[in-house]
């Protein structure tokens, strides 16, 4: 027969699971001096307290440069050059002659319809002459009413006749005067299409080609999601590579309500000032186009913004403690700020050095952040 047990003896099992309780609590108890060590230790930061500023967010986009006017010149007649009065880069003014055709036929053509013109004004004397006769003569009763009304016609058909002369003649001396070209604008000759000598028809001969560059017009595009903000007036800057250390400006004069589909953007239309003529049609630009305005807006150095799983935030010193603080950051600026739109105000003490090994109590001894001179 075994031999009894005490009751207070403990098993081997029992020890097992004293010892385990009693490794966990000292571990524990570890753990908790550790955090309070790590929360006790001062962390060296450096701070830059928030600022305030009014912030213009543009939208960088690409547009193209194209003539304010461009237009091709075309004859109103058929017939042959005969002279030429301008070469290619030449600025002319609005009137200025350019061609002249040959224009005998249509010198022909104008005194053959003044002749006719004289005919039908003597016909139409003799007729109203002869009325005037016919009308005595009808009032005394000497001839019949048939014969009054022959001479009424009469006179009607010949003012009739009249008045079809001279319209052929008015047509007449209008192809006469289109031998003759002028500037329809004033502009500068971007191409040349015709020589002396050569033979151009009505309205479909292009002679040259004016375009108007002072002001320039600008055309580029905005996505739909700023229609709102976009206005007539408003001013717009551009670059171009020709230029790379200058801005050009002007003003949007033009905005077409029409949304794109396929890209989900709308076209928009400035005009900017060129008296030097220095930007050409067809340069590419990169535009530059003002569509919010923030007054007051939080500012802190980007740097102080840390993320973790889609989650923005940031470390602020308030009384001596690293608080983690959950913010929502605007636009970025190009001289390393940032805005926040929400989750701090101005003069908030923000972690700009030291921050990632930072999370959350600890205390912090805190110098300020001295920030380069921005732009």
């Amino acid at each position: 027969m075994p031999a009894s047990r005490h009751p207070f003896q403990p098993t081997r099992t029992g020890l097992t699971v004293l010892a385990f309780l009693l490794a966990f609590s000292l571990s524990g108890t570890a753990m908790a001096k550790d955090k309070q060590k790590r929360r006790e230790r001062v962390v060296p930061v450096e701070v830059f307290k928030a600022i305030t500023e009014d912030i213009i967010y543009t939208e960088e986009t690409t547009g193209t440069l194209l003539a304010g006017v461009d237009v091709d010149v075309r004859s109103e007649i058929d017939g042959i050059v005969q002279e030429i009065f301008f070469e290619e880069g030449d600025r002319v003014k609005k009137g200025d002659l350019l061609v002249t055709m040959d224009d005998s036929e249509y010198r022909y053509k104008e005194l053959e319809n003044e002749g006719k013109v004289l005919e039908a004004k003597a016909d139409l004397s003799l007729a109203l002459k002869t009325f005037d006769r016919m009308k005595n003569l009808y009032k005394e009763g000497v001839i019949s009413g048939q014969d009054y009304d022959i001479a009424e016609a009469d006179v009607e058909l010949k003012e009739a006749s009249m008045k079809s002369v001279q319209a052929i003649l008015s047509f007449a001396k209008d192809e006469l005067n289109d031998t003759r070209i002028h500037a329809p604008i004033t502009g500068i000759v971007s191409e040349k299409f015709i020589d002396i000598g050569e033979y151009v028809t009505e309205g479909s001969t292009d002679l040259l080609n004016l375009i108007d560059i002072d002001p320039i017009k600008l055309e580029f595009t905005v996505p739909a999601k700023y229609f709102s903000y976009v206005k007539v007036g408003q001013e717009v800057s551009v670059s171009v590579e020709a230029y790379p250390d200058e801005e050009f400006t002007g003003r949007v004069y033009y905005i077409n309500p029409k949304i794109a589909t396929d890209t989900r953007r709308f076209r928009c239309y400035a005009r900017i000032q060129n008296p030097d003529d220095r930007l050409s049609p067809g340069f590419f630009v990169l535009t530059k186009l003002p569509v919010a305005t923030h007054l007051n807006a939080v500012v802190i150095p980007e740097e102080a913004l840390l993320s973790e799983e889609g989650v923005s935030y940031c470390f602020r010193v308030e009384d001596g403690l690293a608080v983690r603080t959950v913010v929502v950051p605007g636009m970025r600026l190009k001289d390393g700020m940032l805005e926040i739109v929400k989750g701090l105000k101005a003069g908030d003490s923000v972690v700009v050095r030291g921050q990632y090994v930072l999370s959350g109590g600890e205390k912090v001894d805190a110098k300020s952040f001295v920030i380069n001179e921005r732009d």
